[in-house]
């Protein structure tokens, strides 16, 4: 079974999708910020980014995203909304006078971040201050983050958001690290695995979440049994990577899992045929990688699939940084040290 990528085909189907998603994607469109990431990095991964966006298209995007900025007002109340709104969704801000609708996530202020630096920005006209007033107000009393005001919606995807935001922005005064290390080890579980919260079911995602906070925050040794937690992620080889115990192998899962494995230091004990095989199987004839083989694309599965691709065939394709999902290259360009490979 060939084992290379359609790589033509790929670079198109993220070109289509960054000029307009799919009718099926509809309800996704306030999270549009983290598909325009993900087209940014599937580019990036494949070394086509250049090639498929000219100049123009670059400025336009850079322009897109700083519209979804949220500015302080200067006002108590509204430093945990700022940052970057997760699309376009609600308009100009001056049209969305609900603040709840109009509010940043931290989420949105990753993916915006990342597809800026992607594009080429400076970062200058972010608003730094308040994005790191908002991380502090964010954090809650057990470490972990929220993703915006008023939810009770929390856990690891979001300690590595601020985490993540943290390092691009060198500076990390709107996190406790101590705390959100602590609620990172109570969510490490007996069999090395890592879970949403205390006491749940390990699962792939979350191991990378923890594992790339821990890594960014240079506390991988605050892991109990780090060789444990190897292990487990190891195991969920089955031919592609599995999220979970008792599951089938999932094509996003060569990224979650397969980051983790790399921050772990196991690269040298992962079956790389086994996993390109089967990224290969997920893909489809007129691009894009499916979650599953025979199903259909999206930004997601096709980003993070070509990625953990890269993992597994490092020669061939642009090195990938498993802590922040951008090239190696840039991360040492920007001299953001807390992404570096160990």
């Amino acid at each position: 079974m060939a084992t290379q990528l359609a790589v033509d085909s790929h670079a198109r189907y993220f070109a289509i999708c960054l000029r307009g998603l799919p009718h099926q994607m509809t309800s996704l469109d306030a999270a549009r910020m983290t598909f325009v990431q993900l087209c940014l990095v599937g580019l990036a991964a494949l070394g086509k980014l250049d090639e498929v966006c000219s100049a123009e298209e670059k400025k336009q995007m850079i322009e897109w995203i700083y519209a979804q900025q949220v500015l302080s007002d200067g006002t108590e109340l509204s430093a945990a909304y700022c940052g970057f709104r997760g699309g376009s969704l609600f308009g100009p801000h001056d049209l969305c006078d609900y603040v709840p609708a109009n509010s940043a996530n931290v989420a949105g202020t990753y993916s915006a971040l990342c597809g800026l630096l992607l594009l080429g920005d400076d970062l200058s006209r972010v608003d730094r201050p308040a994005i790191v007033d908002a991380l502090r107000c964010l954090q809650q009393d057990s470490g972990c983050f929220a993703p915006h005001p008023s939810t009770t919606e929390r856990d690891p995807r979001f300690i590595y958001c601020a985490c993540a935001i943290s390092a691009i922005l060198d500076d990390w005064s709107g996190v406790d690290k101590d705390a959100a290390v602590k609620y990172i080890v109570s969510c490490c579980n007996p069999d090395g695995g890592m879970t949403q919260a205390p006491f749940q079911e390990s699962h792939g995602g979350h191991l990378y979440c923890c594992v790339a906070s821990l890594a960014l925050m240079g506390r991988l040794d605050a892991i109990p049994d780090r060789q444990r937690t190897l292990r487990w992620a190891l195991q969920r080889q089955n031919c592609g990577y599995q999220g979970r115990v008792n599951k089938p192998a999932d094509s996003c899962y060569s990224f979650w899992v397969g980051a983790a494995v790399e921050l772990l230091g196991g690269h040298d004990l992962v079956d790389a045929g086994a996993v390109s095989a089967f990224l290969v199987q997920c893909e489809t004839r007129f691009g894009g990688i499916a979650k599953f083989p025979d199903e259909f694309p999206d930004p997601l599965h096709a980003a993070l699939g070509i990625v953990g691709f890269t993992f597994c065939n490092p020669d061939g394709f642009p090195r990938m940084s498993p802590t922040l999902l951008l090239p190696e290259s840039l991360v040492e360009r920007l001299d953001i040290k807390a992404a570096r490979r160990a």
